[in-house]
C-alpha cells in the first residue's frame, strides 16, 4: 500500500527553494543535529490514516503517523505543559531534580520519597529519584523511580529526558517487575506530570491502539523528552522483550522523524553496497561497534536523501502522535529524531505493553534485547 510522503528533505544550499516554499505559506525548517547540517525539511502533507492503512503499516513494522490526534485535548493541559517546559529549563541550569519532584508531588500522599542517586561515572546522568507507594491502590510497591538525564553524551546538545521505571535503577529493571509495580510507576508519572492526560484521555488514540493490538494493553516506561535545538536521538529501535511498540506524542514544538522498518532499512544498506543480502544487513544494524553503519545512519546526507525519497520522513507537530511497532528484534521500526525550531520542545513517549492481569515477572526470562548501534557521536 503506497502512501504519499508527508515531508521532504532538501540538501544544504537550497535556500532559494525554501524561500519560495515559504512565500506560498508552506512550512520549512533548518535540519541540523550536533554539528551535521542536513539542509531543510519541508512539511508536505498531514493526511490522517484510515484504519486499514494504519493496520497495514503496523503489521509491516512501519511507523504509524497520526497528525493532530490529541490536538483537541492540549488546551486542557496547557498549564501542565508549560510548567514542564519551565522545569526542564531549570534542570538545564542546574536545579536539583529532587526539588522539582518534591514540589510537584507535595499535595499527594500516595507516593513517598525513598532516596536519590547521581551516577557520576555516566556523563549523561543528572539524578534518579526513588519513591515507594505508601497508601492507595498500589500501597507497598517499592523502588519506583524517575531519572533525569541528558539525551546525548555531547555538551553541544542540551536535550534532556525523564524516564519513569522501577527496580534497582538498572535500565532493564522493569523486566523483573510485577505488573502491579509497573502500573504503580505509571500512576507516579501521571501524578508528577499531569499532561499525561493528553495521551491517556484521547479516546481516538486509545481506540486505535486497541484495534491494532487486538488485546488489552497499558502504556508504561513513560519518558518525557525535551529536545533542544540542534539535538535529538540517533538511529535506534525500542524492541524489548514483552514490549509491543512505542507511542510518541508531541505536546509542544515539533521534531523531524526519519523512520523505517528494520527489514527495509537492511535492504537499503544492501542497495548502498554495505551488505550482500538482507540478513547481512540486519546483522550489521545489530552490531554496536560498526562505525561505518553508524556514520551512514546518522551523519550521511546522501542517506537522509534516500530516506526522503522512500517517504520515511515526518514532521511531528504539537498534537501529533507517531506509533512505532515492535513485533520482534528484526520486525520493528527504527527511528531517528531531530529537533526543530529555536526552543526546546516537549513530548511524551510511552512503551506499549500487554496487560496480563497477573504477575508479569516471567517477561524477565526473555533474552536481553539488541538495541542497535550505541557508538557515541
Amino acid at each position: 500500500m503506497a502512501l504519499a510522503a508527508t515531508a521532504r528533505i532538501l540538501p544544504p544550499g537550497s535556500e532559494a527553494l525554501v524561500a519560495s516554499w515559504r512565500r506560498r505559506e508552506r512550512t520549512a525548517w533548518p535540519l541540523r543535529r550536533r554539528g551535521v547540517d542536513f539542509g531543510f525539511v519541508l512539511a508536505l502533507r498531514r493526511d490522517p490514516l484510515d484504519r486499514a492503512a494504519a493496520r497495514y503499516r503496523w503489521d509491516a513494522s512501519e511507523a504509524v503517523f497520526l497528525p493532530g490526534i490529541v490536538a483537541s485535548i492540549l488546551p486542557s493541559v496547557a498549564g501542565a505543559i508549560e510548567a514542564s517546559l519551565q522545569m526542564f529549563e531549570r534542570l538545564r541550569k542546574g536545579r536539583d531534580f529532587l526539588d522539582e519532584l518534591e514540589r510537584r508531588l507535595r499535595d499527594q500522599h500516595e507516593f513517598a520519597y525513598s532516596g536519590s542517586t547521581v551516577e557520576h561515572l555516566d556523563p549523561r546522568d543528572v539524578e534518579t529519584v526513588f519513591f515507594d507507594a505508601a497508601t492507595g491502590t498500589f500501597a507497598g510497591a517499592a523502588d519506583l523511580w524517575a531519572r533525569a538525564s541528558w539525551i546525548a553524551n555531547d555538551e553541544s546538545d542540551r536535550s534532556l529526558r525523564i524516564r519513569h521505571s522501577s527496580g534497582d535503577g538498572a535500565a532493564d529493571g522493569w523486566m523483573r517487575a510485577t505488573e502491579r509495580t509497573t502500573l504503580a510507576v505509571d500512576a507516579l508519572a501521571r501524578s508528577a506530570f499531569p499532561e499525561c492526560a493528553a495521551i491517556d484521555g484521547c479516546g481516538e488514540l486509545q481506540g486505535l491502539l486497541r484495534t491494532l493490538l487486538g488485546r488489552p494493553y497499558h502504556l508504561s516506561e513513560r519518558i518525557l523528552y525535551n529536545n533542544a535545538p540542534d539535538g535529538g536521538a540517533v538511529f535506534h529501535h525500542d524492541a524489548e522483550p514483552g514490549q509491543l511498540g512505542v507511542c510518541y506524542t508531541q505536546l509542544q514544538g515539533r521534531t523531524t522523524w526519519l523512520t523505517l522498518s528494520k527489514r527495509r532499512l537492511a535492504r537499503l544498506v544492501v542497495r548502498l553496497g554495505l551488505a550482500t543480502n538482507e540478513r547481512a544487513g540486519l546483522d550489521r544494524l545489530d552490531h554496536d561497534g560498526d562505525r561505518q553503519i553508524w556514520q551512514l545512519l546518522n551523519r550521511d546526507l546522501g542517506f537522509a536523501k534516500h530516506l526522503s525519497a522512500l517517504g520515511a520522513v515526518y514532521v511531528v507537530e504539537e498534537g501529533d502522535s507517531i506509533l512505532l511497532p515492535s513485533q520482534g528484534f528484526d520486525d520493528c521500526a527504527w527511528h531517528s529524531v531531530i529537533a526543530l525550531g529555536d526552543r526546546p520542545s516537549l513530548a511524551h513517549s510511552y512503551g506499549i505493553f500487554p496487560l496480563l492481569g497477573e504477575d508479569a515477572a516471567t517477561v524477565a526470562m526473555a533474552p536481553a534485547s539488541r538495541r542497535g548501534p550505541k557508538v557515541a557521536p
